[in-house]
């Protein structure tokens, strides 16, 4: 009788079928924020500003809504400094936070509900009941061509990117609501 011997299988080098599956899993994963992170950090431009603009403005106006409290928005005509903040009880602004122009713009003067301020300090206001103050904010970038308007809605507080100086007469013959 002939006798066979047969080797015991011992674990082989290499990876299971479930180790393989885990380790695709999380690449897709971090891929996926990589790839959210990338878009955020990609967008550059005038682009970029109002996005970043209008993104500030909504959380501002939600604060405002949820807490019952109106939130003032200072913007210095010249610097380019913006702080979001509220008024004590003696009138006072007090600062909450500072908003940041992105891209070299600073703020070359302001129409806000028809008003036109050129040099010092003016003041956007977004109601606990939802309104904003129309606001036309005239930016100057580094280059002396380069200027932007940023729109702010007075119903929906949304904000629209014009190139160049947006002047407030194109609002006649619209539906105005201000």
């Amino acid at each position: 009788m002939l006798r066979f011997r047969v080797a015991i299988l011992r674990k082989t080098e290499g990876f299971t079928l479930v180790e393989l599956l885990i380790v695709v899993l999380l690449l897709s994963i971090f891929l996926t924020f990589a790839s959210v992170n990338w878009n955020v950090m990609a967008k550059k431009g005038k682009g970029a500003l109002l996005e970043d603009f209008s993104v500030d403005i909504s959380v501002i106006k939600e604060d405002a809504v949820s807490n019952y409290e109106n939130r003032i928005i200072e913007f210095e005509i010249g610097t380019g400094n913006m702080r979001v903040g509220a008024l004590d009880e003696k009138g006072q602004f007090v600062e909450i936070k500072k908003i940041d122009l992105s891209e070299g713009y600073h703020v070359n003067d302001a129409v806000i509900n028809g008003q036109p301020f050129s040099a010092g300090k003016c003041y956007m206001t977004l109601r606990a009941d939802g309104l904003v103050d129309r606001v036309i904010l005239h930016l100057q970038g580094d280059d002396q061509d380069d200027r932007y308007s940023l729109v702010v809605n007075p119903l929906t507080a949304t904000v629209t990117g014009e190139n160049g100086y947006f002047d407030e007469s194109r609002f006649t013959g619209r539906n105005n609501p201000s």
